[in-house]
Protein backbone atom coordinates (compact mmCIF):
# COMPACT_ATOMS: atom_id res chain seq x y z
CA UNK A 1 0.00 0.00 0.00
CA UNK A 2 2.88 2.36 0.73
CA UNK A 3 3.84 2.32 -2.96
CA UNK A 4 0.47 3.71 -3.99
CA UNK A 5 -0.19 7.40 -4.32
CA UNK A 6 -2.79 9.07 -2.16
CA UNK A 7 -5.66 10.76 -3.91
CA UNK A 8 -5.02 14.49 -4.23
CA UNK A 9 -7.62 17.06 -3.11
CA UNK A 10 -8.20 17.90 -6.76
CA UNK A 11 -8.81 14.27 -7.69
CA UNK A 12 -11.17 13.84 -4.72
CA UNK A 13 -13.18 16.85 -5.86
CA UNK A 14 -13.34 15.42 -9.37
CA UNK A 15 -14.57 12.08 -8.00
CA UNK A 16 -17.13 13.80 -5.78
CA UNK A 17 -18.61 15.73 -8.69
CA UNK A 18 -18.79 12.55 -10.76
CA UNK A 19 -20.79 10.77 -8.04
CA UNK A 20 -23.37 13.50 -7.39
CA UNK A 21 -25.50 12.73 -10.50
CA UNK A 22 -25.33 9.00 -9.76
CA UNK A 23 -26.63 9.51 -6.23
CA UNK A 24 -29.29 11.95 -7.43
CA UNK A 25 -30.46 9.47 -10.04
CA UNK A 26 -30.63 6.71 -7.44
CA UNK A 27 -32.60 8.83 -4.98
CA UNK A 28 -34.97 9.96 -7.73
CA UNK A 29 -35.63 6.39 -8.88
CA UNK A 30 -35.84 4.54 -5.59
CA UNK A 31 -36.14 6.85 -2.57
CA UNK A 32 -38.26 9.65 -1.18
CA UNK A 33 -36.23 12.68 -2.20
CA UNK A 34 -37.85 14.92 0.41
CA UNK A 35 -37.08 12.90 3.52
CA UNK A 36 -34.02 11.35 5.17
CA UNK A 37 -33.75 7.56 5.29
CA UNK A 38 -35.13 6.38 8.60
CA UNK A 39 -33.93 2.77 8.40
CA UNK A 40 -31.21 1.96 5.87
CA UNK A 41 -31.43 -1.80 6.24
CA UNK A 42 -35.19 -1.98 5.70
CA UNK A 43 -34.91 0.40 2.76
CA UNK A 44 -32.23 -1.69 1.06
CA UNK A 45 -34.20 -4.88 1.67
CA UNK A 46 -37.22 -3.27 0.04
CA UNK A 47 -34.99 -2.56 -2.96
CA UNK A 48 -34.06 -6.23 -3.23
CA UNK A 49 -30.80 -6.38 -1.29
CA UNK A 50 -30.15 -8.81 1.51
CA UNK A 51 -28.20 -7.66 4.53
CA UNK A 52 -25.76 -9.77 6.51
CA UNK A 53 -24.23 -8.15 9.59
CA UNK A 54 -21.19 -9.64 11.31
CA UNK A 55 -18.46 -8.42 13.69
CA UNK A 56 -14.90 -8.42 12.42
CA UNK A 57 -11.72 -6.30 12.49
CA UNK A 58 -12.24 -2.54 12.46
CA UNK A 59 -10.56 -1.82 9.12
CA UNK A 60 -13.21 -3.76 7.19
CA UNK A 61 -16.19 -1.66 6.17
CA UNK A 62 -18.08 -4.36 4.30
CA UNK A 63 -18.46 -5.97 0.91
CA UNK A 64 -21.01 -6.82 -1.74
CA UNK A 65 -21.45 -10.13 -3.52
CA UNK A 66 -23.95 -11.61 -5.92
CA UNK A 67 -24.49 -15.22 -4.83
CA UNK A 68 -26.76 -17.61 -6.72
CA UNK A 69 -28.82 -14.69 -8.01
CA UNK A 70 -29.02 -12.91 -4.64
CA UNK A 71 -27.62 -9.43 -4.07
CA UNK A 72 -26.01 -9.53 -0.63
CA UNK A 73 -24.50 -6.65 1.30
CA UNK A 74 -22.23 -7.62 4.19
CA UNK A 75 -21.65 -5.01 6.90
CA UNK A 76 -19.23 -4.95 9.83
CA UNK A 77 -21.36 -4.86 12.99
CA UNK A 78 -18.40 -4.02 15.23
CA UNK A 79 -18.80 -0.46 13.94
CA UNK A 80 -21.42 1.96 15.23
CA UNK A 81 -24.90 1.60 13.79
CA UNK A 82 -24.50 4.97 12.07
CA UNK A 83 -21.37 3.72 10.31
CA UNK A 84 -23.13 0.45 9.44
CA UNK A 85 -25.83 2.43 7.62
CA UNK A 86 -23.11 4.36 5.80
CA UNK A 87 -21.22 1.17 4.91
CA UNK A 88 -24.40 -0.40 3.52
CA UNK A 89 -24.87 2.49 1.09
CA UNK A 90 -21.18 2.33 0.24
CA UNK A 91 -21.72 -1.27 -0.85
CA UNK A 92 -24.93 -0.32 -2.63
CA UNK A 93 -22.80 1.94 -4.83
CA UNK A 94 -20.71 -1.04 -5.89
CA UNK A 95 -23.82 -3.06 -6.69
CA UNK A 96 -25.64 -0.24 -8.48
CA UNK A 97 -22.75 0.90 -10.66
CA UNK A 98 -20.90 -2.39 -11.13
CA UNK A 99 -17.78 -0.56 -9.93
CA UNK A 100 -16.84 -3.35 -7.56
CA UNK A 101 -13.40 -4.49 -6.50
CA UNK A 102 -14.09 -6.73 -3.51
CA UNK A 103 -13.79 -6.07 0.21
CA UNK A 104 -13.94 -2.43 1.29
CA UNK A 105 -11.16 -1.50 3.71
CA UNK A 106 -10.79 1.88 5.39
CA UNK A 107 -7.08 1.80 4.65
CA UNK A 108 -7.84 1.78 0.92
CA UNK A 109 -10.01 4.91 0.93
CA UNK A 110 -7.13 7.36 0.58
CA UNK A 111 -5.70 5.50 -2.42
CA UNK A 112 -8.64 4.01 -4.32
CA UNK A 113 -10.81 6.10 -6.64
CA UNK A 114 -13.48 3.40 -6.57
CA UNK A 115 -13.66 3.27 -2.78
CA UNK A 116 -13.64 7.05 -2.49
CA UNK A 117 -16.54 7.28 -4.93
CA UNK A 118 -18.47 4.71 -2.90
CA UNK A 119 -17.92 6.84 0.23
CA UNK A 120 -19.17 9.94 -1.54
CA UNK A 121 -22.20 8.04 -2.81
CA UNK A 122 -23.13 6.97 0.73
CA UNK A 123 -22.76 10.55 1.94
CA UNK A 124 -24.92 11.93 -0.88
CA UNK A 125 -27.61 9.29 -0.33
CA UNK A 126 -27.86 9.72 3.44
CA UNK A 127 -27.25 13.49 3.50
CA UNK A 128 -28.24 14.92 0.10
CA UNK A 129 -27.19 18.51 -0.32
CA UNK A 130 -30.70 19.91 -0.76
CA UNK A 131 -31.97 18.27 2.44
CA UNK A 132 -28.94 19.34 4.46
CA UNK A 133 -29.23 22.95 3.32
CA UNK A 134 -32.96 22.94 3.96
CA UNK A 135 -32.40 21.61 7.48
CA UNK A 136 -29.74 24.23 8.15
CA UNK A 137 -32.00 27.05 6.95
CA UNK A 138 -35.16 25.87 8.69
CA UNK A 139 -33.34 25.49 12.00
CA UNK A 140 -31.51 28.82 11.85
CA UNK A 141 -28.05 27.25 11.76
CA UNK A 142 -26.57 29.10 8.80
CA UNK A 143 -23.64 30.43 10.87
CA UNK A 144 -21.95 27.11 11.56
CA UNK A 145 -19.08 28.84 13.32
CA UNK A 146 -21.18 28.81 16.49
CA UNK A 147 -23.11 25.57 16.07
CA UNK A 148 -23.32 23.68 19.36
CA UNK A 149 -22.58 20.00 19.87
CA UNK A 150 -26.17 19.46 20.91
CA UNK A 151 -27.42 20.93 17.64
CA UNK A 152 -25.09 18.67 15.70
CA UNK A 153 -26.34 15.63 17.61
CA UNK A 154 -29.96 16.47 16.89
CA UNK A 155 -29.07 16.86 13.23
CA UNK A 156 -27.15 13.57 13.31
CA UNK A 157 -30.27 11.84 14.63
CA UNK A 158 -32.38 13.41 11.89
CA UNK A 159 -30.17 12.04 9.11
CA UNK A 160 -29.46 8.72 10.90
CA UNK A 161 -25.69 8.86 10.49
CA UNK A 162 -22.62 8.82 12.71
CA UNK A 163 -21.47 12.04 14.32
CA UNK A 164 -18.25 12.03 12.32
CA UNK A 165 -20.08 11.45 9.02
CA UNK A 166 -22.36 14.42 9.69
CA UNK A 167 -19.50 16.80 10.49
CA UNK A 168 -17.54 15.59 7.45
CA UNK A 169 -20.55 16.28 5.24
CA UNK A 170 -21.03 19.77 6.67
CA UNK A 171 -17.38 20.57 6.01
CA UNK A 172 -17.84 19.44 2.42
CA UNK A 173 -20.92 21.61 1.88
CA UNK A 174 -19.79 24.61 3.97
CA UNK A 175 -16.00 24.75 3.48
CA UNK A 176 -15.66 28.26 4.91
CA UNK A 177 -16.49 26.79 8.33
CA UNK A 178 -13.96 23.95 8.01
CA UNK A 179 -11.77 25.18 10.85
CA UNK A 180 -14.63 25.49 13.33
CA UNK A 181 -16.31 22.24 12.28
CA UNK A 182 -13.03 20.31 12.39
CA UNK A 183 -12.81 21.11 16.10
CA UNK A 184 -16.30 19.65 16.62
CA UNK A 185 -15.27 16.52 14.69
CA UNK A 186 -13.03 15.40 17.53
CA UNK A 187 -16.06 14.54 19.67
CA UNK A 188 -16.74 11.62 17.30
CA UNK A 189 -13.34 10.02 17.85
CA UNK A 190 -13.25 6.70 19.76
CA UNK A 191 -11.38 8.19 22.71
CA UNK A 192 -14.25 10.66 23.23
CA UNK A 193 -17.01 8.05 23.10
CA UNK A 194 -18.17 8.62 26.66
CA UNK A 195 -18.35 12.39 26.20
CA UNK A 196 -20.42 11.93 23.06
CA UNK A 197 -22.81 9.55 24.84
CA UNK A 198 -23.28 12.08 27.64
CA UNK A 199 -24.16 14.82 25.17
CA UNK A 200 -26.53 12.51 23.32
CA UNK A 201 -28.25 11.69 26.61
CA UNK A 202 -28.60 15.41 27.37
CA UNK A 203 -30.73 15.96 24.25
CA UNK A 204 -32.57 12.62 24.53
CA UNK A 205 -30.85 11.46 21.35
CA UNK A 206 -30.46 7.97 19.91
CA UNK A 207 -27.42 6.33 21.48
CA UNK A 208 -27.70 3.32 19.18
CA UNK A 209 -26.32 5.37 16.29
CA UNK A 210 -22.92 5.67 17.97
CA UNK A 211 -22.70 2.17 19.46
CA UNK A 212 -21.65 -1.09 17.78
CA UNK A 213 -24.19 -3.91 17.61
CA UNK A 214 -21.60 -6.74 17.40
CA UNK A 215 -24.23 -9.20 16.18
CA UNK A 216 -24.29 -11.76 13.42
CA UNK A 217 -27.64 -11.51 11.67
CA UNK A 218 -29.17 -12.33 8.32
CA UNK A 219 -32.24 -10.68 6.80
CA UNK A 220 -35.25 -12.84 7.66
CA UNK A 221 -36.70 -11.99 4.28
CA UNK A 222 -33.57 -13.39 2.67
CA UNK A 223 -34.03 -16.79 4.32
CA UNK A 224 -37.75 -16.84 3.55
CA UNK A 225 -37.15 -16.05 -0.11
CA UNK A 226 -34.36 -18.60 -0.35
CA UNK A 227 -36.60 -21.38 0.98
CA UNK A 228 -39.58 -20.26 -1.13
CA UNK A 229 -37.48 -20.31 -4.28
CA UNK A 230 -36.20 -23.75 -3.36
CA UNK A 231 -39.74 -25.06 -2.72
CA UNK A 232 -40.95 -23.70 -6.05
CA UNK A 233 -37.91 -25.00 -7.95
CA UNK A 234 -36.69 -21.53 -8.98
CA UNK A 235 -33.24 -22.41 -7.67
CA UNK A 236 -31.54 -25.75 -7.28
CA UNK A 237 -30.90 -27.44 -3.97
CA UNK A 238 -27.16 -27.12 -4.66
CA UNK A 239 -27.40 -23.33 -5.08
CA UNK A 240 -29.49 -22.95 -1.94
CA UNK A 241 -27.05 -25.14 -0.01
CA UNK A 242 -24.06 -23.11 -1.21
CA UNK A 243 -25.65 -19.91 0.11
CA UNK A 244 -26.53 -21.48 3.47
CA UNK A 245 -23.03 -22.92 3.81
CA UNK A 246 -21.50 -19.51 3.17
CA UNK A 247 -23.65 -17.95 5.89
CA UNK A 248 -23.02 -20.79 8.32
CA UNK A 249 -19.26 -20.59 7.80
CA UNK A 250 -19.35 -16.85 8.51
CA UNK A 251 -21.48 -17.36 11.60
CA UNK A 252 -19.10 -19.96 13.01
CA UNK A 253 -16.11 -17.76 12.29
CA UNK A 254 -17.47 -14.63 13.93
CA UNK A 255 -19.34 -16.21 16.86
CA UNK A 256 -16.61 -18.65 17.89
Amino acid sequence: MSNKNKLTPGKKEELYKSVIPIAEEFRSRFLNKDKPIEDTFKTLERLGFFIVKFPTHKDLSGFYIEKSGYNCIFVNSSHSLGRQFYSAWHECYHAYTGDNGGISLFGDMKYSEMEQKAEYFASCILMPEDLVRRYINENGLSNLKYIRYEQLIIMQNYFRVSFSALVTRLIKLYPKFKGDLSKRYNLGRPENAQKLLEKIHAVDGDKSLVLPTNKFSVSQRFLELLYNNLDENRISADKAQSVLELLEDMKKKYES
